[in-house]
């Protein structure tokens, strides 16, 4: 006798009927779907509860792709959501959507957005700063703050108009005389001691170039032209504040929640879409900042890195193409939160994404109506999530995320354990 299939083998052979009871529960992908960055930490691995060093001892987690499922993306194909079925066996979920977008999606998402995701969630966790960075036009993407430490801030849109060409000019100096520094210290001081040295000391506005002077010198030797590298510190920690300084400084706290998107005013006198604002996320001081990032798969452009080594790529024309360079101002970004029922308040809610925060409690369930797919992120406790016929249909616990197909239909949440908050986010066209 031939071996039974597993569910995974069955779906991509084409069988529909494992499809349409997939379409009726939660599709949990994998909480393990980690990404190393050199300005990440270890709290994404404490909020999903994944243990010790999950990527490896001393690895810096920056980014958990919470949902990937667009082969069109980079990053998503890359790193794409894997779903662990009933009977253990796993599929990836672009491969499973290419097959049955049909029956997990619908025909009238599908006739939109092709058989994927168009949303790609992310957990960030940021201990350093990020690169001052811009996406395509028409691109958004909102930060809900879910930690952060005392006095932490983000550095999000230019505070005043801004000249492209001079700005282009300027950080490409910038990244020339990083690429000098590298080569005045080759051989003395690899690229990763040299960040190491360099991130403390550019995190002083004011620190004099000489404080450098003793902790280099020693080790690029008597051959080393000096005053050469002095003027690279110079003009490397100038381009740093200088390019920090045009941005404004936004301050973060728990709860928050920031939708970076060109102002309405602005939107309003150029006609152009709503796009995200340049943006720096993270700050000079190491402050940390627990984030989930809401925005639409696409493209990350690099304009400056913030004096990061090892060298990444950078593409300052793109970056600088695609942003608004009107001023904008730190309270432009900031979103009030609204009650639209018991235990739902909605956050934002535009032409490319809305999200609802659900807050059950023992002593009220929240009932969503039938609607079209969606993403829910458990991001305080634990809910259990029932059909209308009491069927359950999934459970989410702190720090996992879930896609909910269109054969769930309305659906009731319910805490398991206080307090609980799930975001739930929608792509339009919205049904109320």
């Amino acid at each position: 006798m031939s071996p039974v299939s597993t569910e995974v083998e069955r779906l991509l052979q084409g069988d529909r009927t494992v499809a349409v009871e997939l379409a009726t529960k939660l599709l949990k992908p994998r909480a393990d779907n980690l990404v190393e960055r050199p300005w990440g930490g270890a709290r994404i691995r404490e909020f999903k509860g994944l243990g010790a060093d999950p990527l490896g001892p001393g690895r810096p987690i920056g980014e958990s792709f919470e949902l990937a499922a667009d082969d069109g993306d980079a990053e998503a194909r890359h790193h794409p959501s894997m779903i662990a079925l009933a009977d253990g066996s796993v599929v990836a979920l672009p491969a499973l959507l290419a097959l049955h977008g049909d029956v997990l999606l619908g025909a009238a998402f599908v006739s939109r957005y092709g058989r994927r995701l168009p949303l790609l969630p992310k957990l960030l966790d940021v201990v350093e700063l990020l690169s001052v960075q811009a996406h395509p036009r028409g691109n958004t993407e909102v930060y809900v703050i879910l930690a952060a430490e005392p006095g932490a801030t983000i550095r999000l849109g230019f505070n005043a108009d801004v000249d492209a060409a001079a700005l282009a000019k300027r950080l490409a100096e910038g990244r020339r005389q990083q690429q000098r520094l590298l080569d005045l210290c080759a051989g003395g001081v690899t690229p990763e001691t040299l960040q190491a040295e360099l991130r403390p000391w550019l995190a002083r506005r004011y620190a004099p170039v000489a404080a450098l002077e003793a902790i280099l010198r020693t080790r690029l030797g008597a051959a080393t032209r000096w005053p050469e590298v002095m003027s690279c510190l110079a003009t490397l920690r100038a381009v740093y504040w200088e390019t920090l300084e045009r941005l404004n400084t936004v301050p973060v706290t728990a709860g928050q929640v920031i939708y970076n998107a060109t102002p309405t005013r602005l939107t309003a006198a150029s006609g152009q879409p709503a796009s995200a604002e340049v943006h720096a996320l993270g700050n000079p001081e190491g402050r940390a900042v627990l984030a989930l990032e809401i925005r639409r798969p696409g493209p990350t452009f690099r304009a400056w890195d913030n004096v990061r080594f090892p060298l990444r790529d950078i593409d300052i024309d793109a970056a600088l193409a695609a942003l608004n360079l009107k001023a904008t101002r730190a309270e432009d970004f900031l979103v009030t939160q609204v009650e639209v029922r018991a235990g739902v308040r909605r956050s934002v809610d535009c032409e490319y994404f809305r999200l609802e925060h659900l807050q059950p409690t023992a002593l009220l369930a929240i009932d969503v109506p039938v609607t079209e797919p969606h993403t829910l992120h458990a991001v305080r406790g634990a809910v259990s999530v029932y059909a209308t016929d009491g069927a359950l249909v999934g459970a989410l616990r702190c720090g996992e995320s879930a896609l909910v197909p269109i054969g769930v239909g309305a659906y009731r949440v319910v805490a398991d354990q206080e307090p609980a908050t799930v975001i739930k986010v929608e792509l339009p066209p919205y049904a109320e």
